[in-house]
């Protein structure tokens, strides 16, 4: 199973996750996506709790040629 997670869904699931268990997370992620197999929903809920937020890196700046 393949989709895309927006911020906001992966930061509700993983506040839902940590603050209340697993279910609620599923419940959340539900909010966002139509996924009817529990199982399915489950790994998946538990996949997105446990990402960390990516810190974006500035751009290398070029130096000038001498």
């Amino acid at each position: 199973m393949m989709f895309l997670v927006s911020d906001e869904a992966a930061e509700a699931i993983r506040t839902a996750y940590l603050e209340k268990g697993e279910w609620p997370a599923v419940a959340e992620l539900r909010r966002f996506y139509r996924i009817e197999d529990n199982a399915a929903a489950l790994r998946c809920a538990r996949t997105i709790a446990s990402w960390n937020p990516v810190e974006i890196q500035p751009h290398a700046t070029k130096r000038p040629k001498k």
